[in-house]
């Protein structure tokens, strides 16, 4: 069943990792490449991360806890969300139809009223509540639906498409860094780094404090509007939350070498926050969960292309 919620933690012990040893081998400008969709890919290199968040983090969560992560392999993710152009020939090639279509409506009309989310008749990702352009990231779209994109992306290509673990996601997303944000540890100096609850939407989404800065947006904005993080990827953080392949679990007691989650579970992990999201939501440890046919106006999702053993030896 299709519902609304956010997340739920769990309690974990926090640990030290002074002594972990951290490789963050850094992408050249030479590693990027684009597809038929014109989505732009950037070759990720393999190395170490600590995930998590420690203790002393602000606005942290229980089930952040702090745990080594070795990738193993190197990984090309794309630059941004997938788009609303992008997601559309997607559709009228396949004939694709989602949950949201199926269903005939969408979560996406916040009630300021009764401060929750209604239903939104005749909502999907082509009518999500608000104005979008072709070059908005794609919303309302279930995790099923994201893994259908990756499908058929992957028998259009020849390449193998699909969504991100959710270790990947977040060595991804913090490029070499440490902080509890791209931009460093504190909330406030945010401004131009991402598209988050700022002063345009602290009325409109009053479940979640906002940011102190302007954004210039309400809802989505075209992808790449905002600064790329160390590794020139845009809107890891903001935007429209973002589907990782994984179940839902708690953090490995110990290191871990390419994560990837239980094989079976209730809930596939969401990260990134978004545009509803204020500061406690858009910190780059943040694990959210839902359902796989949950979906609403701030849940989107970018893809992964696993390298080729040829494409490496010609590194």
């Amino acid at each position: 069943m299709n519902r609304p919620r956010f997340f739920t933690v769990t309690l974990l012990a926090c640990v030290s990792f002074a002594f972990l040893s951290v490789t963050h081998a850094q992408p050249d400008a030479r590693t990027t490449s684009a597809n038929h969709l014109g989505l732009k890919l950037v070759r990720i290199p393999a190395g170490s991360f600590v995930g998590g968040s420690p203790a002393t983090e602000k606005e942290r969560s229980p089930n952040e806890t702090q745990h080594a992560v070795t990738i193993t392999q190197p990984f090309w993710l794309s630059a941004t969300h997938v788009t609303v152009a992008q997601f559309e020939t997607f559709v009228r090639e396949s004939g694709h139809r989602t949950a949201a279509e199926t269903q005939g409506y969408a979560y996406g009309a916040w009630s300021v009223e009764t401060n929750g989310w209604t239903k939104l008749p005749e909502g999907s990702w082509k009518n999500p509540g608000f104005k979008q352009a072709g070059d908005h990231p794609v919303v309302c779209v279930t995790w099923n639906d994201a893994r259908a994109f990756c499908f058929w992306l992957s028998a259009k290509e020849g390449h193998t498409y699909r969504l991100p673990t959710e270790a990947e996601w977040e060595y991804a997303c913090r490029a070499g860094g440490t902080t509890a944000y791209p931009w460093g540890e504190n909330p406030d100096d945010g401004k131009g780094w991402a598209n988050c609850s700022g002063q345009e939407t602290a009325a409109l989404f009053t479940l979640f404090p906002a940011f102190t800065w302007p954004d210039g947006f309400q809802h989505t904005a075209p992808v790449a509007s905002f600064r790329a993080n160390a590794w020139g990827l845009h809107d890891m953080i903001g935007n429209a939350l973002q589907w990782c392949g994984d179940w839902y679990a708690e953090y490995p007691a110990g290191a871990a070498e390419n994560p990837h989650g239980p094989p079976e579970g209730k809930e596939r992990i969401l990260r990134g926050g978004a545009f509803i999201y204020g500061p406690r939501h858009c910190r780059s440890a943040f694990r959210g969960r839902n359902f796989p046919d949950f979906q609403n106006f701030y849940v989107g999702f970018r893809v992964v292309r696993e390298a080729t053993a040829e494409e490496e030896r010609k590194k």
